[in-house]
């Protein structure tokens, strides 16, 4: 096989591939034989019908039988005799095939860039940790008790936020009932924004008090049917029930959080919570490094990665937009239409991935499978889940190769901050909040899962 490799650009390579005669000879010859035994031409007794005559039958589609099994086999074969690191699968045209000559075939392959990661050694960054305060533990141990709270019905006041009501609604448009627009029983919490209207709607009625509450829906609703319009919920209050929330004591600490004593506890919020609050000042240093990474190498990408990359952007965008998954036009998109809003967002992500690539490989980093499951049986412990079962729902659903991808980051930052020169600073919550860093309740936000 004879392989010619032409830069086309930074980041496209054309390859010129020649196949041997004698090998497209011997794919030939292994089709034609399987034709002669399986088909009959009239004349002929099964078997025995001539080389010469099948091709005059069959010889368009044995060629084309043959370009199909021999281009994928070569191309791969091409690829790693190259080495080419290629991004996609390559396009391939200019086929030409003739008897008893060579298979000649154009393949255009994008590729990662070459190129050298400028010195990032000795760079200087603040790693900024928020203190942990009494008022961040305090905040996490009401979660819990949140979490556990019981609802007791009650029936001889109205209803007042921070209850739950039980409602049955229907729904009119202009008068008509609205199709799917009706529930029975239906759960709804006073105060926390979810239903709004709805919320405050039912607020000040007791047990069994109906009412009609106008809710309009938004333009850009997904359902054209009510997008921009008013509809009025016919509702009725079936139940009140009111939130109780078990005292914070020892015996809370043993009955719901395993640990003997309430300050024991508390002891352990307090390192969940300093943990977490290290991890996330590595994390707002991690993204320093990689802009600055990313400002320093502008490399050039593959335009395969960018325009996904591009995609991604769009269909999360989409997803915060209407609160549902993209529709399957969303996932056709032109990426060529993407590029004046997301082009230089997307840009800056795949260079970042592209250099975070480099330096994997140019340091010699790699994730083993013990390292995987280690992580498996970490996320398990937080979930209260069994580990095996956890690993063979991320492999079904994908989230274990995005587990692969996030530890090999960690290791490649692990290693670039090794050569840097990091110092630490402790901060109090309104001083990270005032930077950027962090929003008011991210300390709570950092106990795992009950389990």
């Amino acid at each position: 096989m004879k392989v010619d490799v032409e830069q086309v650009d930074t980041c496209v390579r054309r390859l010129m591939i020649e196949v041997p005669a004698d090998r497209v000879g011997r794919e030939l010859n292994t089709l034609y034989r399987d034709l002669q035994r399986r088909v009959k031409i009239p004349g002929f007794r099964p078997g025995k019908a001539p080389r010469r005559i099948l091709e005059q039958h069959y010889g368009d589609s044995v060629k084309q039988e043959v370009i199909q099994k021999l281009v994928p086999d070569v191309l791969s074969e091409a690829l790693t005799e190259t080495g080419l690191n290629t991004v996609g699968q390559p396009s391939i045209d200019q086929i030409d095939l003739h008897k008893d000559e060579p298979l000649r075939f154009v393949a255009t392959a994008q590729v990662l860039p070459d190129f050298t990661v400028n010195d990032y050694q000795d760079w200087q960054f603040e790693r900024r940790i928020m203190a942990v305060e009494d008022a961040h533990i305090d905040r996490v141990l009401e979660g819990l008790r949140e979490r556990h709270a019981e609802l007791h019905t009650v029936s001889d006041r109205a209803l007042a936020k921070g209850d739950h009501a039980i409602i049955n609604y229907d729904g009119t448009l202009d008068g008509v009932p609205l199709e799917g627009g009706s529930g029975t029983n239906v759960a709804v919490e006073i105060g926390v924004g979810r239903l709004p209207e709805i919320e405050q709607g039912l607020v000040g009625l007791e047990q069994g008090a109906e009412t009609s509450i106008p809710v309009s829906f938004p333009e850009d609703h997904p359902d054209p049917s009510v997008a921009g319009k008013t509809v009025q919920f016919h509702t009725t209050l079936v139940e009140i029930k009111e939130k109780v929330l078990p005292a914070l004591d020892d015996e809370f600490a043993r009955a719901y959080e395993e640990e003997d004593t309430l300050e024991a506890l508390r002891e352990r919020v307090r390192g969940e919570l300093e943990e977490s609050m290290r991890q996330r000042a590595d994390n707002a240093v991690q993204q320093e490094i990689l802009a600055k990474l990313v400002a320093e190498n502008p490399v050039d990408v593959p335009e395969a990665l960018l325009h996904e990359q591009m995609r991604q952007l769009y269909l999360r965008q989409r997803r915060q937009e209407t609160g549902q998954e993209p529709r399957e036009e969303d996932y056709r998109v032109d990426p060529h239409s993407l590029h004046e809003v997301y082009g230089e967002p997307a840009l800056d992500a795949v260079r970042g991935q592209v250099i975070l690539h480099h330096i994997e490989k140019e340091v010699g980093i790699s994730v083993t499978p013990d390292e995987v499951d280690a992580e498996v049986a970490y996320l398990a412990s937080r979930m209260a889940q069994n580990p095996e079962a956890l690993k063979r729902s991320m492999e079904q659903n994908g989230s274990l190769d995005a587990m692969r991808v996030h530890l090999r980051e960690r290791k490649v930052f692990a290693a670039l901050m090794a050569t840097m020169q990091i110092h630490d600073t402790i901060v109090s919550e309104d001083e990270l909040a005032a930077a950027g860093d962090a929003t008011e309740g991210d300390a709570a936000t950092a106990l795992p899962e009950e389990g």
